[in-house]
């Protein structure tokens, strides 16, 4: 299925493929392969996300839950998450974006088997606690492989095809447990938390027949191996996987079987001078320290990929998504089967925007669209809730009319993210941060994340009982709307620019220009490492 859609994209703006003869000018049939594989995550997390929608009615009915322990399933997704993220930059960092990616898949596995079995609220929270960690290693590991395996003028749209396939997973998910829901209407939820597991083991076979990042093996001095897996990328025979794993690889070997066009064989032997800085590289761990600390000097782009991390869950769209079943029976929907199909559209309709998004990203621009689709969040989030203020606090009390525009407006809170926080946080947090450290902050910013997707998942219901069903979309609204601001002077686009350009950029937005320069180390801790 990513497949599918990363070559429907791509045909759709007219890129070639290119063969080893050719300037490697195209995509490479390689990287249509890399992405393929490595955004199966992307279809994993939006599933084992969103499934939860369809199975909690069941599930709330087989171990007769309360609003509370409603909420706990919800978000322990998200505490796991937390757990995941606070160890997943680093491992990233330190053992490599592929081994993270298959070791994530095991943990998929797990937790599918541990809910299918569950026999108590208890086990289900340790499963659901489980896929959260898988999750939040796995956002981590598949965002930065994507990106540091794609074409520098064309990373925007891979990397943005995660959030595509996010979206996917979701749509798989809702309409999973529609069917499931019909066919098994007792013990379905078992069925819906248990399919996961098989699309984690399709992308664990993969993975193993697949490289490591060509930047991150630069990072460990790897140069011979990433030099190989950078002439891949650009249109080169294919290598088998014992060659490119083989330390004792020689280039001049590689450049010769496979017959490679003067301007590989430069690059190949060019790329090659320095293979033996490995035996110069310090230490992991002091150099982990110090680039810790170097973090420091990214305080600006942390505030901005915190702003992301927390604004992506506080926009109103997890609640939506998460709670989609509840919200549509409040807003009319009478029967099961009409909230789950309002579902199943709702994430469609999700699904086909940010495909959108991502065939026009370099052309809008990243900053445009992340303001277009904060506005279209803040004005559906005041359409609903004013449509809640004017229902019955306990039986949701609507006109037709009024429900009509607050259904409206549920689509227009996941429009509005598939404009903005969904094809944009990771990738712009990516962007922002330069090779060394990218792992770490993309792990800090999805312990953020899973942070606050926690609080919201865990008071939604809660709010709505205590304070009246219209509060949470007005907090959420109010939120969203300062985030229109924010971004407005703080924010700058970062398409085709490398950390470095973003910086000086930073530095004349309105919010941060007078603030405290740069040090003097800024530019020196990403050079040499964004090479493609």
């Amino acid at each position: 299925m990513t497949s599918a859609l990363f070559i429907l994209y791509f045909s759709m703006t007219n890129l070639t493929i290119s063969t080893p003869e050719e300037q490697p000018s195209g995509i490479s049939s390689f990287v249509i392969k890399a992405v393929s594989i490595a955004s199966l995550g992307g279809i994993i997390f939006g599933y084992d996300m969103g499934v939860v929608s369809g199975a909690l009615p069941q599930l709330t009915e087989s171990f007769n839950l309360s609003l509370s322990q409603q909420e706990m399933v919800v978000s322990f997704l998200y505490v796991g998450g937390s757990v995941g993220a606070a160890i997943g930059g680093t491992a990233c960092d330190m053992f490599g974006r592929r081994k993270c990616i298959i070791l994530t898949d095991l943990g998929f596995v797990l937790g599918g088997v541990m809910l299918y079995f569950a026999g108590s609220l208890t086990t289900v929270l340790c499963g659901r606690f489980v896929v959260g960690f898988a999750i939040a290693v796995s956002g981590v590991a598949d965002v930065a492989y994507l990106h540091e395996i794609s074409p520098k003028e064309w990373r925007g749209a891979i990397v943005s095809v995660n959030e595509a396939c996010i979206s996917l997973g979701f749509v798989i998910s809702y309409l999973t447990g529609y069917l499931i829901s019909v066919a098994v209407p007792d013990d379905g939820w078992r069925y819906m938390f248990g399919l996961g597991a098989i699309i984690a083991v399709i992308q664990f076979c993969g993975m193993f027949y697949m490289p490591e990042s060509p930047i991150w093996l630069k990072t460990q001095g790897r140069h011979q191996e990433a030099a190989i897996v950078n002439v891949r990328i650009r249109g080169s025979n294919f290598m088998s996987r014992h060659e490119i794993e083989d330390s004792d690889c020689v280039v001049d070997d590689y450049v010769s079987e496979n017959n490679l066009s003067p301007s590989s064989k430069r690059y190949l032997r060019t790329d090659s001078i320095n293979s033996n800085d490995a035996e110069r590289e310090s230490n992991f761990f002091a150099e982990n320290i110090t680039q810790t600390i170097y973090l420091r000097c990214y305080y600006r782009q942390m505030v901005i990929a915190i702003f992301m991390a927390v604004m992506q869950q506080f926009c109103g769209n997890p609640t939506v998504l998460n709670f989609a079943p509840e919200i549509f029976a409040q807003l009319g929907f009478d029967s099961k089967e009409e909230t789950l199909i309002a579902t199943v559209l709702l994430g469609t309709m999700k699904c086909a925007i940010t495909c959108s998004v991502i065939w026009k990203i370099e052309q809008f621009g990243r900053r445009n669209l992340l303001l277009l689709g904060l506005g279209i969040m803040a004005f559906s989030l005041l359409l609903l809730t004013v449509a809640y203020s004017s229902s019955d606090h306990e039986y949701y009390n609507m006109t037709t009319m009024t429900k009509v525009i607050a259904t409206a407006a549920v689509f227009g809170v996941a429009a509005g993210f598939s404009f903005s926080f969904g094809p944009l946080t990771w990738l712009l947090v990516s962007e922002l941060f330069p090779t060394k450290i990218r792992g770490r902050a993309l792990g800090a910013t999805t312990i953020i994340t899973y942070m606050a997707g926690s609080l919201v998942s865990y008071t939604f219901l809660t709010i709505q009982n205590k304070f009246g069903p219209s509060t949470p979309f007005g907090i959420y609204f109010v939120l969203t709307s300062l985030s229109i601001l924010f971004s407005f002077l703080a924010v700058p686009d970062t398409g085709d620019k490398d950390p470095e350009a973003i910086a000086k950029e930073i530095e004349n937005m309105a919010f941060w220009s007078k603030r405290k320069e740069y040090p003097a180390s800024f530019t020196q801790l990403g050079e040499g490492t964004e090479t493609q």
